[in-house]
């Protein structure tokens, strides 16, 4: 994931509570970052908000924007909810020059900063997103591709990756404080598996139940697992901050 930009391409989705899926279109633009030395989170919060207010409400295509911070306030995540890929260009192209745009760029370290957007592929839903006291859980990662240097692996296609992850959903959405997940490709083959909860605890015990089937071969957990490239997954846990 050492790309700033990475592209899109298609789209479904779900909003009910079984699960069942719809036909939809969303782009998820996600920038993740760490801050200047010195630059106080409550300065960086009142930046946000800024460019919330001046800057992306001229942007019609926006649905909505999380920005959510690791336990140590170190690594923070950025992310809107677009309804087109055209959407999501326009704004990127512009908040980098606009003056309203300065009030967030110019508090972080643009060493650090990962920029790209994904189409949506499956989206479950049981509850609305926390405000401020929720706890998120992002995963990035490649499927097995052929030639895989583990042996024990096997390559998997898409739809057969997401037949596993809608046969895992069953038992999220039975964990206590389980709240939404979505999961987004890129053209070039990164997927992201985001999941909310109602609260950091909700999550690490809902997690510890679920991967406690890891070790049976014939559970729906191994099957998720299994189509994932380990060597290519990247993990964050990040605090609900603010959604707008």
């Amino acid at each position: 994931m050492s790309r700033k930009h990475i592209a899109s391409a298609t789209v479904t989705h779900s909003l009910s509570n079984q699960a069942v899926l719809a036909e939809d279109s969303m782009i998820l633009e996600i920038a993740w970052f760490k801050l200047l030395p010195g630059v106080e989170e409550a300065r960086f919060v009142e930046g946000a908000q800024h460019v919330q207010d001046h800057f992306l409400r001229r942007f019609s295509g926006r649905i909505y924007r999380e920005l959510l911070r690791s336990d140590d306030d170190d690594q923070w995540i950025d992310s809107i909810h677009w309804r087109s890929v055209g959407d999501f260009e326009k704004a990127a192209a512009e908040i980098l020059t606009d003056p309203d745009g300065a009030a967030i760029m110019s508090l972080i370290d643009p060493s650090t900063i990962v920029w790209f957007h994904a189409d949506r592929k499956r989206h479950w839903k049981t509850a609305s997103i926390p405000q401020g006291s929720g706890y998120t859980e992002i995963q990035f990662f490649r499927l097995v591709a052929p030639g895989s240097e583990i042996e024990y692996l096997v390559p998997t296609t898409d739809e057969e990756f997401l037949a596993a992850a809608e046969a895992i959903q069953q038992q999220m959405a039975n964990q206590p404080g389980f709240s939404d997940r979505e999961i987004f490709r890129t053209t070039d083959g990164w997927w992201l598996d985001l999941i909310h909860w109602q609260s950091k605890e909700a999550a690490e015990s809902a997690m510890a139940k679920v991967m406690t089937e890891v070790t049976n071969p014939e559970s729906v957990v191994t099957s998720f697992v299994s189509k994932i490239d380990p060597k290519s997954r990247k993990s964050f846990k990040m605090n609900q901050g603010r959604v707008w």
